[in-house]
């Protein structure tokens, strides 16, 4: 799964219709370099390669006016939002805390019990995950580094922690504490 494709298309989504530079603006002031693999080069890569594979299209969406210099605006297409709602779900039920961290920084784009289901199955394969880990064979003189107690606790450790915080986020969305944007469609 990439990450830059799912921020991409998610800051263009949350905009409607978004150049360029809006769209890098949106990615580095969200500092999704500190949370994921994002370079800022890799946005504009991501950009052509997405209109190239029909996910976003080129628009105008100022008729006759133009400030400031010619900007390239883009629009999520049908197969793009198709792709987004791919990339996102799959980023929800990733054990890969780089893809779950994207996946929930878009996840009220989801129907609410949508995300909950995703991130159940997220916690399961955490907690599978862990059960794994502590399968693991270790020797107080290891010769052979995947079998060092300590290697092996870091592991155990770094999961059971993002297992908690799976866990924590999905009593939140259980619990009402954040806004999705079928909770809005709901009550109209």
């Amino acid at each position: 799964m990439s990450t830059v494709r799912l921020l991409v298309l998610g800051s263009i989504l949350r905009k409607g219709i978004s150049h360029g530079y809006a769209v890098f603006s949106d990615i580095t002031s969200w500092r999704a370099d500190t949370w994921t693999n994002v370079k800022p080069g890799s946005i504009y890569h991501a950009l052509d390669k997405l209109e190239s594979q029909g996910m976003i299209r080129s628009v105008n969406s100022e008729i006759n006016v133009k400030l400031g210099p010619s900007r390239k605006e883009y629009a999520i297409t049908q197969k793009g939002g198709s792709e987004f709602i791919a990339l996102l779900e799959s980023a929800l039920v990733s054990v890969d805390i780089q893809q779950l961290s994207v996946g929930i920084a878009f996840m009220d784009m989801l129907p609410r019990q949508r995300a909950i289901g995703l991130l159940q199955q997220c916690r399961i394969a955490l907690e599978r995950s862990i059960h794994f880990l502590k399968s693991l064979p270790t020797d107080e003189r290891p010769t052979d580094p995947s079998k060092h107690p300590e290697l092996v606790g870091i592991w155990v450790n770094y999961v059971e922690n993002e297992a908690a915080t799976t866990e924590r986020i999905l009593v939140n969305v259980q619990a009402g504490k954040y806004e999705f944007k079928s909770d809005l469609l709901e009550g109209e």
